[in-house]
């Protein structure tokens, strides 16, 4: 795997908007809605897909969970905010690769899945099958959010210049 330094810097300045998207989500916190975010960051694994491909989206994706982790501190939250990452990134690549879905697909499937993920995680951790009855939530909540991230994310997409765009190759 070689890169070119304007791809690496890219990446990086990709990352550190994305990590600070989920310390700036963290900060706000909805009574209502408890554990229900926007998905800010989200816009950067989309962007960094659909510019780059398959390995950067994971890569940029675990660094910053994993960054935005020693921000909050690791614990339950980062194996729940790690759940959800995994699952949802999974699914959203064989989704990718398979189905050809588009941005607004792939963002809403990805949000879902990432209330999944974390639900799982939270079953698990408190053994209780009750935590599921949350998911329904999820889902409405995961739909709304995924539908304005990939709003969001077609619209960055479309306003950086296509000779700013480097190539899965370089």
């Amino acid at each position: 795997m070689k890169w070119s330094t304007h791809k690496l810097v890219r990446l990086a300045l990709f990352l550190a908007i994305g990590v600070i998207l989920n310390i700036i989500e963290r900060a706000i916190n909805i009574p209502l809605l408890p554990g229900m975010r926007l998905g800010l960051a989200n816009t950067i694994g989309l962007i960094v897909l659909f510019f780059y491909g398959p390995l950067e989206f994971v890569l940029i994706g675990f660094l910053r969970v994993l960054l935005a982790s020693l921000y909050g501190g690791f614990g339950v939250s980062f194996f729940i905010s790690l759940a959800g990452w995994g699952l949802s990134s999974l699914v959203i690549l064989g989704l990718y690769f398979f189905k050809k879905l588009s941005i607004f697909g792939l963002s809403m499937i990805s949000a879902v899945m990432h209330g999944l993920g974390q639900v799982i995680v939270v079953a698990i951790i408190y053994q209780s099958i009750y935590m599921f009855a949350y998911f329904p939530a999820l889902v409405v909540s995961g739909l709304v959010s995924g539908w304005l991230i990939a709003l969001i994310s077609r619209e960055v997409l479309r306003r950086i210049p296509e000779r700013e765009v480097i190539n899965h190759g370089q």
